[in-house]
């Protein structure tokens, strides 16, 4: 009898243990429930595909519209008779180093904003500032006796400087010291330079480099198209 009731006493407290492990097998599978979870963000990046051969031909339009404004301009004043092909090339590059030298601007054969100036407003006023001065030929039959002991512009002084054998010349054109044309065959063109009345070669391509200086006219007759 006496010990059934120690035992019974005893049961409160083995009670009391038993809920305090379970507490805490629960505080701790929540620790680790918690340790153990993770966020996950993911980033979208958004990517912007440009049309660049959309661009470069929009770019390539506007270069064509300017140039054409610009050849345009040059032969409202007087400094350039090629076509307006939105091209840049001798005969332009030539017309603009016209134009400059005629204007009294600073002559670097360069289109820069003081020149696009100059030329708008020459244009917008309706000035002719290129004026020709040159002695010009349409046949090889027409000759002009050249002045200032420049060589003679005539087919046959020409022809002593040009190396075709057995050609004549179709047309030519002579000015400022420099005389340019096309034999007959229609495809050859040539462009020469007067020094102590006779008629020379150029030792290098006229039509590129060394066209600075050379008069619009000359470089539309004598280069290639």
């Amino acid at each position: 009898m006496t010990e059934y009731t120690l035992t019974m006493k005893k049961s409160p407290l083995v009670a009391m243990a038993i809920a305090a492990l379970m507490l805490s097998a629960v505080a701790c599978s929540s620790k680790e429930s918690a340790d153990t979870t993770t966020t996950t963000t993911t980033t979208v990046e958004t990517t912007t595909t440009v049309d660049t051969a959309a661009e470069a031909a929009a770019k390539a339009a506007e270069t064509v519209r300017f140039d054409k404004e610009v050849q345009q301009d040059l032969n409202a004043v007087g400094c350039h008779t090629g076509a307006v092909d939105g091209k840049f090339g001798p005969r332009t590059d030539a017309a603009i180093l016209a134009f400059q030298t005629a204007d009294g601007i600073k002559a670097d054969g360069q289109y820069g904003p003081a020149t696009d100036a100059a030329l708008k407003k020459a244009a917008a006023e309706g000035k002719t500032v290129c004026v020709a001065s040159t002695t010009t030929t349409t046949s090889a039959t027409t000759t002009t006796a050249a002045t200032g002991g420049s060589a003679p512009c005539t087919a046959t002084a020409l022809l002593t400087a040009l190396p075709a054998e057995g050609e004549t010349i179709g047309s030519y054109v002579c000015s400022g010291g420099y005389a340019a044309g096309t034999l007959s065959d229609g495809s050859t063109k040539f462009i020469l330079e007067s020094k102590n009345g006779k008629w020379y070669a150029f030792s290098t391509d006229p039509c590129g480099s060394a066209s600075a200086g050379l008069p619009p006219i000359i470089l539309e007759d004598g280069c290639p198209s």
